[in-house]
């Protein structure tokens, strides 16, 4: 356990400078998803947000063999209509929108199998690589259903339509390669190469402004769901708030100075 961090049952924390690494940690059961381990992970980013020590975040699997398998297989005949369609079914919705959303960026470290809902939690993260042993699905509809934790919706916003409906319909996995030519991920990796770079992006990531970070990613995200003036518009609003930052000012001294710039976020 990490000082400052609680010690969970299924997920563990780890500080290493300013990066936070979340591992995903039920290695019997190939990380599989439950319902706890959702709200333990909640709680870690919410918490790695609130931090100030911390910069930035890598989600992974333990193990070399899964990210996460996906969803508890057990907890789904729990599920019912009125159990998905009420607030029992909010924290699957609320995780991968909070960690899309957050103030921080996250870079996945996908190794192994990344299905199910391990695939829809990474769809929400920043950036995401992989190891080549990689194998991404979204499977639910070999189990006569439909992802249900965003799946549905971001995946198209990455690999296109084409591809989003071959993997929601057939419900097949497709390598790291592929994942990397549909730009599922961005980067492939040996296996013992996965985690150096995953904490080489989170650190390049975390030191840049956090008011542009924020600003960036929400324009980009504005860019998948808006016209093209709508999202120009958009974006230059986000612009001139940025200009009229601290940062701005930091970063263009810095520059001037041939220094590295110390953003404070203002």
């Amino acid at each position: 356990m990490t000082s400052h961090y609680k010690e969970y049952e299924h997920v563990k924390l780890h500080v290493d400078d300013d990066v936070l690494r979340i591992t995903l940690s039920w290695i019997e059961h190939h990380n599989a998803l439950s319902m706890q381990m959702r709200a333990e992970l909640l709680e870690s980013v919410l918490a790695a947000e609130a931090d100030p020590r911390v910069r930035a975040l890598v989600i992974t699997g333990e193990g070399a063999k899964s990210f996460s398998a996906g969803t508890n297989i057990p907890e789904l005949s729990e599920r019912t209509l009125y159990s998905e369609l009420g607030r029992a079914s909010e924290l699957r919705k609320i995780l991968p929108t909070t960690i899309e959303r957050l103030a921080k960026p996250t870079v996945a470290a996908i190794n192994g199998y990344c299905f199910g809902g391990g695939l829809e939690l990474i769809l929400g993260c920043t950036v995401r690589i992989a190891s080549s042993n990689a194998r991404l699905a979204l499977p639910e509809i070999k189990l006569g259903q439909i992802p249900g934790s965003g799946g549905t919706q971001r995946l198209y916003r990455l690999v296109g339509l084409g591809w989003a409906m071959q993997m929601v319909l057939t419900g097949e996995p497709v390598s790291a390669q592929q994942a990397e030519r549909i730009g599922l991920v961005t980067e492939v990796l040996p296996q013992d190469g996965l985690m150096p770079r995953a904490q080489e992006i989170a650190r390049l990531l975390g030191s840049r402004s956090p008011v542009a970070f924020a600003a960036g990613r929400d324009a980009v995200l504005k860019s998948t769901e808006s016209d093209l003036l709508s999202g120009i518009d958009y974006e230059k609003k986000l612009y001139a708030i940025c200009m009229a930052t601290q940062d701005s000012r930091i970063g263009l001294q810095a520059y001037a100075d041939k220094t590295t710039p110390a953003y404070t976020g203002k």
